[in-house]
């Protein structure tokens, strides 16, 4: 379904064209050094730099990662090398996991999306791809809505186990 929206190739902070699964591009770029990366929704290649000489004819290629909590893109050249560069950071959610957490208690399906979320997120955390500064929050957030989720549905389960009505 992701693919269906096209990745976005970005150099230097612009877009310069939306690739669809198979498709092909090719671009002239002005000699120097630029950073290129491949975005897919929030989902982001590392940004590489690279340097292109006068007339020089670079070939890269997108490849989707995948696993467990695998997603993202590498660019890689024509012989396969994978292009190093820094990985470029997502905004933390970790407040609004917070918030989901503590709503939990009251709304518990708001602590499983809470849990869901902040595991996500710390996920990217421990990649590199979005900023650690509400690793805390994020945690909290995350326990705090398993804990309220969990309540929530031991209560249903009681409520409709002894057959009382809400």
């Amino acid at each position: 379904m992701g693919f269906a929206r096209g990745a976005r190739l970005v150099m230097d902070g612009t877009e310069l064209a939306t690739l669809a699964v198979g498709q092909t591009v090719t671009l002239e770029v002005p000699q120097g050094k630029h950073v290129l990366s491949v975005c897919l929704g929030s989902n982001s290649s590392p940004q590489s730099t690279i340097d292109f000489a006068p007339g020089e004819t670079v070939r890269l290629e997108c490849k989707m990662k995948t696993g467990w909590f695998a997603s993202g893109f590498v660019l890689t050249s024509k012989d396969g090398q994978t292009l190093t560069g820094t990985t470029v950071q997502a905004g933390h959610h970790g407040t609004l996991v917070l918030i989901f957490g503590i709503l939990s208690f009251f709304i518990g399906i708001l602590g499983l999306a809470a849990f869901i979320q902040g595991i996500v997120d710390l996920s990217k955390m421990s990649r590199g791809q979005m900023d650690r500064s509400g690793e805390l929050l994020t945690w909290i957030g995350t326990i705090l809505g398993i804990i309220g989720f969990l309540i929530n549905l031991t209560l249903i389960i009681v409520v409709l186990g002894t057959g009382h009505r809400l």
